[in-house]
C-alpha cells in the first residue's frame, strides 16, 4: 500500500513567551555626591586663593596681580584637565570664568602692579606732600585736595583704581581739567557723566583767573570716578 501522498502537516509549538523587560535601574547617588565634592573643590581653590592673598597683605608683603591672576588661571585650568566632567560641574569653570575677566580688567590699570584692598583717604594741605600718583588695587580711594593752595601753572595728577570707587576732590578755586576712564562702570563730575562698557569724560572746569590749573589722569578698571569740589 502506498504511503499518504499528502500527510497532514506538523503541529506548529507555541512561542515561548518573551520575558518582561528589566525594570529600569534605581538612581544612583554617585552623580549628586560627585558634584558636591567638586563644588567643595572649587569653593576650596577660592578660599585658599583669597585667604593667601589677604594674609600677605595684612603682613605688608607686595603681591603682583599680573603675577597672580595667570597662575590662579594655570591652576584652575590643571584641576579641570585633572579632574575632568566631575570637575568642571563643581563651578570650576565659573571660577576661571571669572577670573579671566579680573585679569583683563587690572591688566588695564596701573594700579593693580601691586595688591592693596580696602578704603584710603588721603588728605592732602601741603603742596609738598602731594604725591604725583596714587594707586588702589581693589577697594575705595580717596584724594581730597580741598584745602590745598596749588602753585601757580598747572599741577597733574593721576590716580588709578583696579576694581572700586575712585573720588578726588578739587580745591573750590582754581580750574580742573583731565580725563576719567573706566573699563567698566561710570565717570561722572557734577557737569556731566558717562556710564556703560568703556566710558570716557573729559572736562575743563573754570577756576579763578591766576593761572592755577589742576590736571587730571584718572583711570578705574572695574567701578567709578567722580570728580567734585
Amino acid at each position: 500500500m502506498n504511503p499518504n501522498p499528502n500527510p497532514p502537516p506538523a503541529t506548529r509549538r507555541p512561542t515561548d513567551p518573551q520575558p518582561p523587560p528589566a525594570a529600569p535601574r534605581p538612581p544612583t547617588q554617585v552623580d549628586g555626591e560627585e558634584a558636591g565634592y567638586s563644588g567643595a573643590v572649587g569653593w576650596g581653590v577660592a578660599l585658599i586663593a583669597g585667604g593667601t592673598l589677604w594674609l600677605l597683605s595684612l603682613l605688608g608683603l607686595p603681591i603682583r596681580l599680573e603675577l597672580v591672576l595667570p597662575i590662579a588661571l594655570v591652576v584652575i585650568g590643571g584641576l579641570l584637565l585633572l579632574g575632568g566632567r566631575w570637575i568642571a560641574r563643581g563651578g570650576l569653570i565659573g571660577l576661571g570664568v571669572v577670573v579671566a575677566v579680573v585679569a583683563l580688567v587690572v591688566s588695564t590699570t596701573p594700579a593693580a602692579t601691586s595688591f592693596t584692598a580696602g578704603e584710603r583717604v588721603h588728605t592732602v594741605t601741603d603742596v609738598a606732600e602731594l604725591e604725583p600718583s596714587y594707586g588702589l588695587g581693589a577697594g575705595s580711594l580717596t584724594v581730597d585736595l580741598r584745602g590745598l593752595e596749588l602753585p601757580e601753572g598747572t599741577t597733574e595728577l593721576t590716580v588709578d583704581v583696579a576694581m572700586g570707587e575712585l573720588i578726588v576732590l578739587a580745591p573750590p578755586d582754581v580750574a580742573v581739567t583731565g580725563e576719567g576712564r573706566a573699563a567698566m562702570g561710570e565717570v561722572s563730575t557734577s557737569e556731566d557723566s558717562r556710564g556703560g562698557i568703556a566710558p570716557r569724560l573729559t572736562w575743563s572746569q573754570p577756576g579763578d583767573e591766576d593761572g592755577r590749573v589742576l590736571d587730571l589722569d584718572l583711570r578705574v578698571g572695574l567701578g567709578s570716578i567722580e570728580v567734585d569740589r
